[in-house]
């Protein structure tokens, strides 16, 4: 079962996620849906209602996070299990590190994520600098980011290979000034 886009607003709007927040959000669903559209031209059985409504609540749980601490994929998979969404739970759980490189909905929220610095499309390159300039404070935390560039780096090759995205394409989406065709 798939939530309705209104119940998904609603959530956001009463687990009182910021606007930055919901900002990014939306622009993680632009490209999600972007880079859904081309998997499935290339066959990929991908659910874009389930992309859709994942990568809106990916980060259900970040606020939170931030404040209290702990780990916001984690408590956004929980969260959305309690909900009676599975689905949606297992794919925001994943938005951070994925669990294998199958190609499905969770590497397409995941991938879409690493590509939206705040509310803007960027390259990967462009994202992981920006998070090694800001949380790349010690060796750890620097070692683990690139961990991350890296991850993330095979994820879009393996789309590329998979689909025929044009990775640089994607920045064209910072064109769009709303998603309401994707709406429905």
């Amino acid at each position: 079962m798939i939530p309705s886009r209104e119940w998904t607003s609603e959530l956001m709007h009463n687990r009182g996620m910021p606007p930055h927040i919901i900002r990014h959000s939306h622009a993680v669903r632009l490209v999600a849906v972007t880079v859904a559209v081309t998997l499935g031209k290339a066959g990929y059985g991908i659910d874009m209602r389930l992309v859709d409504r994942a990568a809106l609540l990916h980060d259900i749980c970040k606020a939170g996070s931030l404040i209290n601490g702990g780990d916001h994929a984690l408590m956004g998979r929980r969260l959305m299990e309690e909900l009676g969404y599975p689905r949606i739970g297992e794919i925001v759980g994943q938005h951070v590190r994925l669990e294998s490189l199958e190609v499905n909905e969770a590497m397409v929220v995941n991938y879409a994520d690493k590509r939206v610095m705040h509310d803007r499309v960027v390259s990967l390159q462009k994202r992981f600098l920006d998070l090694m300039d800001r949380y790349g404070k010690n060796e750890q935390s620097m070692q683990r980011i690139l961990k991350h560039y890296e991850d993330a780096s095979e994820v879009e090759q393996v789309l590329v290979r998979c689909s025929g995205l044009e990775p640089e394409r994607l920045n064209h989406l910072n064109l769009v000034t709303g998603d309401h065709a994707l709406d429905g």
